[in-house]
């Protein structure tokens, strides 16, 4: 099996997005920005409390509280915007350009041929099969991704087969979105 196709933004943009909601750094890091500025905040409203400044208390307070309710929808669009920005400085080069994906027999190697370079992947190299409604994601164990468009792929059970014949894991993310 043979599949050529070019990645645009979109396409890299979903990877930045999926990994970083993958990422126990990423999600300690959102959890650790929604508590922190809330917890400043209720303790200077402490602190007016006690100099009896009651309304900037409650207002300290009240921001906290909208601080904690309303920072996932903020941070959902700012890690977006910075993702997008990362794309735009690192991966403009390989936008629009042509890729090739040539499976072996069963799937024990995969060789790729994008932008002037060929390599060829043998399958213990493979870590897991990731689906996702607009990609998938074929992982290697040494970190790197191989993002396919599923629009590049005309047979989706025979595209899956390849890897489940080799045992490879695989994983079912069709409901994931970034949150």
């Amino acid at each position: 099996m043979t599949l050529n196709y070019t990645l645009n933004f979109d396409d890299f943009l979903e990877y930045q997005l999926y990994a970083s909601s993958k990422s126990k750094r990423q999600k300690q890091n959102r959890n650790k920005s929604r508590l922190v500025i809330p917890i400043i905040y209720v303790i200077l409203g402490l602190v007016m409390f006690v100099l009896k400044k009651i309304e900037l208390a409650i207002l300290f307070i009240l921001f906290a509280l909208l601080w904690y309710v309303f920072y996932p929808l903020y941070s959902k669009g700012r890690y977006k915007r910075h993702f997008e920005n990362h794309i735009k400085e690192n991966y403009t080069n390989r936008i629009g350009k042509e890729n090739e994906l040539t499976f072996g027999d069963e799937a024990d190697f995969i060789e790729t041929s994008s932008f002037g370079s060929q390599s060829r992947i043998q399958e213990s190299e493979f870590d897991k099969l990731i689906e996702l409604k607009d990609h998938y994601f074929l992982k290697l164990k040494s970190e790197l991704t191989i993002i396919i468009p599923k629009r590049a792929v005309t047979d989706h059970a025979e595209f899956k087969k390849l890897f489940t014949d080799i045992d490879l894991d695989y994983v079912d993310e069709l409901d994931w979105e970034w949150k």
